[in-house]
C-alpha cells in the first residue's frame, strides 16, 4: 500500500511538469515565429525581397496554418516578379482564409495576371458572397465588384440580361472604356436608342478621347431618332477627327440622300468613300442613291452595276434600287426584271410587288 501511494503522488508530479514543459516549449515557439515575422517585414519594407522570402519559407514551415504568413510570402515573391510562386501562396493563404478581402484580392488579381479568369471571377465572386460592407467604397471593392459584374454580363446569353449586369458594373464607379463600349452597343442592339445617345454622351465626357468611335454611333442613333440636326453634328464631328472614316462616309451621305438634304455634300462624301472602295457593294449602293437623288440616273446606272458584282453584299436593297434607276432611265421592262429578282430574295417586300404590278414607281 505504502508503495502505491507513493507512486501516486510521484505520477501526479510528473503530469504537471510535463503539462508545463509543453507549455514552454508552444511559448518559445510562439516567440521565435514572431520574431521571424518581424524580421521578414523588416526585409520586405527595406525592399530586400530576397531575405524576406527566406525567412517567410522559414516561418511557413513551423506555421502552417497561418494564412498571413503565406499572404505576406506571396507579396514578397510578387515584389521579386515571381509570380508563378506567388500565385501558389497566395492561394494557400486565400483557402485558409477564404473570406479576408486582402488575402482574396491578391489572389484574384494574381489569377488576373495569369489570364486564369474563371477562376479570378470565382475567387471575387466568393469575396461578395460574405456580407462585410466594410469594403463596399473602397476602391479595390469597387474593381472587385466591376470585374464580376463585368464577366457575369459577358457570360449571360439573354441581353437584357446582359446589359443589366454591365449596367451594375458601371453603376459603381468610374467606368473603363471597353465597357462603355459593351453597353452602348448593346443599347443599340436592344433598339434603346436613347440609352445610346445617354451613354455615348456619358463616356465622351469622361473619356474624349473615345470621339473616333463614340460620335458615329451617336450620328446613327440620331439618325434613327429622327433628330436631323443632331445627327449631321454628330457625323461632322466624327469626320473631323478621322475624315476617311467609312461608316460615317456611308451612313452621313445615305442618310442626306434618303433625307434630300445637303446633296451636295452627300456627293461628296460618298465619291471619296466609292474611291476608296471601288469594289464595295454596299458603299456603291450608297453612291448609286446620292446620284439617284441628283437626278443623275446614267451615272447611277453605273454605280448599281458594279455594286451588283459584288456577290457578298448583294441584297434585295441592291436590286430594287438598281429597277428604280433604270425606271427613271425610261428601261421599263428591265426596272420590272430587277424588282422581280429583289421580290424573289425578300417576298414580303409590298413596295416591290406594287412596283411590279403597276410597272412604274408609285407616287408618294
Amino acid at each position: 500500500m505504502r508503495k502505491l501511494t507513493c507512486l501516486l503522488f510521484l505520477l501526479c508530479g510528473f503530469l504537471p511538469v510535463s503539462a508545463q514543459k509543453e507549455a514552454q516549449t508552444k511559448s518559445q515557439t510562439d516567440v521565435q515565429s514572431e520574431a521571424l515575422l518581424l524580421d521578414g517585414m523588416r526585409a520586405y519594407m527595406r525592399e530586400d525581397f530576397g531575405e524576406a522570402i527566406l525567412v517567410f519559407e522559414k516561418l511557413a514551415k513551423v506555421q502552417t496554418q497561418e494564412p498571413a504568413v503565406f499572404y505576406y510570402l506571396a507579396k514578397s515573391y510578387l515584389a521579386d516578379k515571381q509570380l508563378t510562386s506567388a500565385r501558389a501562396n497566395a492561394e494557400k493563404a486565400h483557402l485558409l482564409s477564404p473570406y479576408s478581402f486582402d488575402y482574396g484580392l491578391l489572389y484574384g488579381d494574381l489569377l488576373l495576371a495569369n489570364k486564369e479568369y474563371k477562376k479570378a471571377l470565382k475567387c471575387f465572386d466568393n469575396l461578395l458572397a460574405y456580407d462585410d460592407h466594410r469594403f463596399d467604397n473602397e476602391p479595390d471593392m469597387i474593381r472587385v465588384k466591376q470585374f464580376v459584374f463585368l464577366s457575369k454580363g459577358d457570360g449571360a446569353k439573354d441581353l437584357a440580361e446582359k446589359n443589366a449586369f454591365y449596367l451594375k458594373a458601371a453603376n459603381l464607379g468610374p467606368v473603363q472604356e471597353e465597357l462603355w463600349v459593351r453597353i452602348i452597343q448593346l443599347d443599340w442592339e436592344l433598339n434603346r436608342k436613347d440609352q445610346v445617345v445617354e451613354h455615348a454622351l456619358e463616356a465622351l465626357e469622361n473619356y474624349p478621347q473615345m470621339a473616333p468611335w463614340a460620335y458615329p454611333i451617336l450620328g446613327d442613333a440620331y439618325q434613327a431618332l429622327g433628330k436631323n440636326k443632331e445627327s449631321d453634328e454628330a457625323f461632322e464631328k466624327a469626320l473631323a477627327v478621322n475624315p476617311n472614316d467609312d461608316h460615317v462616309l456611308n451612313n452621313y451621305s445615305y442618310f442626306l440622300s434618303i433625307r434630300k438634304e445637303k446633296l451636295a455634300l452627300a456627293d461628296s462624301l460618298s465619291a471619296r468613300l466609292v474611291l476608296a472602295h471601288p469594289k464595295n457593294g454596299t458603299y456603291l449602293d450608297t453612291r448609286a442613291w446620292v446620284l439617284y437623288e441628283l437626278n443623275r440616273f446614267a451615272e447611277a446606272r453605273v454605280a448599281m452595276e458594279a455594286a451588283l458584282k459584288d456577290r457578298e453584299n448583294v441584297s434585295a436593297t441592291l436590286w430594287e434600287h438598281y429597277g428604280d434607276v433604270l425606271f427613271r432611265l425610261k428601261l421599263v421592262d428591265k426596272a420590272v426584271e430587277a424588282w422581280k429578282e429583289a421580290l424573289r430574295l425578300d417576298s414580303s417586300r409590298e413596295s416591290v410587288d406594287k412596283k411590279i404590278r403597276l410597272r412604274q414607281i408609285p407616287k408618294n
